[in-house]
């Protein structure tokens, strides 16, 4: 596709002089003029197709935005990002470790099958709190049952630490039934809070949506900085080219005429501009 500077007669238009031929005339006065013009008209080119790749970039923001919006306005109550939520619940999971260990002593022989059971139990708790964000906007009913299945296995894990501390332990029944309650009250409250962050997750979709929106935002901002990049490299070498032909211009035209001849050259080499 032709650019503004590949028509140099273009130049005569209103011109006090014939600048089409100083600048012909220039050019062939030295390699190094000839290939300053063509460097100059090609890094014109890449500034120009940059403005158009940021302008693409800046589309596909806004679409993303929209996209990201959109899948979010069907969960309003659900805008904590996903990743954070998971954490935090797989921490609330992960203090139970203890708690879990002293039931997993009352079933386990050695210390690996403890361990084991440790393991198994809070793997459990984890895909309880998973299970009932899932299905509490998807089914009430399991959702319902999934909770009297926890409290249920919540409790038992409490009597096996009961059973553990009572036999171990030199507290005596009373102690041992605090203990058992106190760790039973603390794995319940992990449950709740845990199963209370991922409510608040933003769902699956969304996630991806806001990843797909980010990237787009980092492209539109990489395509900002090149622009910018490729607009200096232009500017440079059109400064440097009116200011070696500008002894040329000197020769041919007055003090007076100098500024609009060297406008108009500038104007030929830059070409039209809208980063609007």
């Amino acid at each position: 596709m032709d650019g503004p500077m590949d028509h140099p007669d273009q130049l005569q238009a209103a011109m006090p002089v014939d600048l089409a031929q100083a600048t012909r005339d220039f050019n062939a006065l030295n390699r190094a003029h000839q290939s300053l013009w063509a460097r100059t008209h090609r890094a014109g080119d890449a500034f120009r197709r940059s403005v158009q790749d940021w302008k693409d970039a800046l589309r596909r923001v806004v679409e993303a935005r929209d996209f990201h919006l959109t899948l979010q306005a069907e969960y309003p109550h659900r805008s904590a990002p996903l990743a954070q939520q998971g954490a935090i619940a797989g921490a609330l999971v992960a203090l139970d470790a203890v708690a879990c260990w002293f039931a997993a002593q009352a079933l386990g022989t050695g210390r690996d099958e403890t361990l084991l059971w440790t393991v198994l139990f809070l793997a459990v708790l984890a895909g309880g709190e998973i299970a009932l964000d899932h299905y509490s906007e998807n089914n009430v009913r399991s959702w319902r049952f999934l909770v009297a299945g926890l409290v249920a296995f919540v409790t038992g894990l409490g009597v096996l630490r009961f059973i553990f501390l009572e036999t171990v332990s030199t507290v005596g029944f009373t102690g041992a039934l605090v203990g058992a309650a106190l760790f039973t009250a603390a794995t319940a409250g992990s449950l709740a809070l845990g199963y209370r962050a991922l409510r608040a997750a933003e769902r699956f979709p969304a996630w991806q949506a806001r990843r797909w929106a980010r990237r787009a935002e980092r492209d539109a901002n990489a395509a900002r900085n090149r622009m910018a990049r490729l607009l200096r490299d232009r500017n440079r070498l059109v400064d440097a080219y009116i200011g070696r032909i500008r002894i040329s211009l000197h020769e041919i035209c007055s003090s007076d005429q100098l500024p609009v001849v060297e406008a108009a050259l500038r104007a030929h080499l830059t070409g039209p501009e809208d980063v609007s």
